[in-house]
Order: C-alpha cells, then structure tokens, then sequence
C-alpha cells in the first residue's frame, strides 16, 4: 500500500513536471485560463450591475444574484478542466475536480465565518440593534459563527411591535444583501402621518391642529431626550415638514416629523389622538369616506 501511495505521488508529481517544463503548453493553458477568468468576469459583472438597476422585487433580485454567482462558478471550473485536461493525466484532474467540488460544499461555511469576523472586528452592528436585511425587520439578539438571530417586529402586524417570532439569518447575507442599521449612531428616524379630509373641509384649520400636536410631542418629548450637540446635529433634518395632495378622493394631508425608533408606535398613537379631539371639536373638518355604487 505504501509503494502504491509513493508511486501515485511520483506520477503525479512527474506529470506536473513534464507540463512545467513545456513552456508551449503551460503557458498556453495559462494565457487561455486568464482569458477565461476575464471573460466570465466582464459578464458577471455585466449582469450584476444590470441587476441592479432593475426594478425586480428585493428579495428576488438576491435569488438570481447567488444563482448568476454560482453558475459562473461552475463555467469556470468546467472551463478550466477542459483547458488543462491535456496538461496533467486524468487522475490528477479527477483530484482536482474533487477539490473544487470541496471548496463548493464548505465554501458557504467559510462565507458565515469570514462575514462573522466582520460583523465582531468591525462592529458591522451589535446586540440589541434594530436591522433590517432582506426585508426581514428585528432587534439583534445573538452573533454566532454561522448566524445571528432577530426578534422579529413588525412583519404581518400593523405597528412596529414585536411578532415572537425569531429569525436566523446566515452572516454572508451582509455581502449580498442591503443591510439597514437603525441606531447606528443616533436612534432617530423620519415618520409620517397622514389625514383626507374632504373637499369642501377647512384644511387650514385641520393644518393648524396636526401642527399643534407635533408642536406638542417636540416640546414635550422630543427635545427633552436630545442633548444640546445632538440637537445642533439634527438641527435641519429635526423639523417637521408638511405636504398637501388634492385629487377626487379629497383633501390628503402629511407631516413629517423626527422620532425616536424605539417609540414609533406610541408617537403616533398620540398623534392619532389629539389631532381626532381637535377634529370633532371643530365644526368643518370631517375625514372623507370613499363611496361604493352599486351598479345593477
């Protein structure tokens, strides 16, 4: 078994030998195996960037991405055993076929660890951080070697809450997917609410009134948990802002205001609440109701 073993290793090594020392054909194979790898480069590339300004679904768009990634993938190898197939003898390319189907089996294994070690070395996020990748919302509770795990918020509910589901993302998704950090320096978001009124309504009254209460959520809860250099930094971006639409369904008013992530819901809850008090209490402002004809 060990004459066997050495004599194999011999041959394989003589087969090697006898390429190298043919300059022709090594350097033949290694030009044409270059010429492969940029060919196949230039239309992956090609691909990706039309991907990317496509208007395909999210989600979707990663699907095709990893099935574009590891079909050029497997061009290649197929390509290169053809190109050296007549520079080492058969075993040696069986050898290496195989190892190239081991780096396929274990390569998304080494993608999780090497996208861990970015995630714990950089601080691509950290524990208790809201994300969202792949459309999937949550708050980050564990970082391991192969995956990290969200508590899931939002999702089928209407209001950014906590569903009691837990998601298990694989780390390499950080590569291929976009990945968006709520707090990653400062827990402040843009929000908006909106109201349609009718036509015939006083929507300068019904502007006054949302604009009382944002007024009152800022001065009551918004500035007081912003230190005096944060407030300098939002200074523009902190302003609430608002738009008018008008079309046949009536009069459509937004504002848009500054909050803190963690309290989206309750922001607007109280929102909801005061500019509906100040509605009933004014004598024009009634929000306008779609009608349905029945046609018989």
């Amino acid at each position: 078994m060990t004459e066997y073993l050495s004599d194999f290793q011999t041959s394989i090594f003589d087969t090697l030998k006898k390429a190298v020392n043919n300059p022709t054909s090594y350097y033949n194979n290694l030009t044409k195996t270059m010429m492969l790898l940029l060919i196949l480069f230039c239309f992956y590339w090609l691909i990706r960037r039309g991907l990317s300004k496509s208007h395909i679904e999210p989600l979707k768009k990663i699907r095709i991405k990893k099935k574009v990634k590891n079909s050029f993938f497997i061009l290649l190898v197929i390509g290169v055993s053809i190109i050296w197939i007549n520079a080492l003898n058969s075993l040696a390319i069986l050898l290496f076929l195989l190892g190239l189907f081991g780096i396929v089996l274990i390569r998304g294994i080494l993608d999780n660890i090497l996208a861990w070690f970015i995630i714990r070395k950089r601080h691509y996020f950290r524990i208790n951080q809201r994300i969202e990748v792949n459309d999937k919302i949550g708050r980050v509770v564990t970082m391991g070697l192969f995956h990290f795990e969200l508590a899931e918020i939002k999702n089928w509910l209407s209001s950014e809450s906590y569903t009691g589901r837990t998601i298990k993302i694989p780390n390499k998704d950080i590569f291929d997917a976009e990945l968006f950090i709520y707090n990653y320096r400062e827990p402040f978001v843009r929000q908006e609410v909106s109201y349609l009124i009718r036509h015939d309504n006083d929507w300068q009254g019904a502007k006054e009134i949302i604009s009382k209460a944002i007024d009152n959520y800022y001065q009551e809860e918004l500035l007081p948990s912003m230190d005096s250099q944060l407030s300098d930094k939002w200074k523009e971006e902190m302003l609430p802002t608002f738009n008018m639409s008008l079309d046949e369904n009536g009069i459509t008013l937004f504002c848009q205001f500054l909050v803190d992530y963690s309290k989206v819901a309750s922001v607007k809850t109280r929102l909801h609440e005061e500019v509906l008090e100040g509605f009933n209490q004014h004598g024009n402002i009634e929000f306008a109701v779609l009608e349905v004809k029945q046609v018989n």
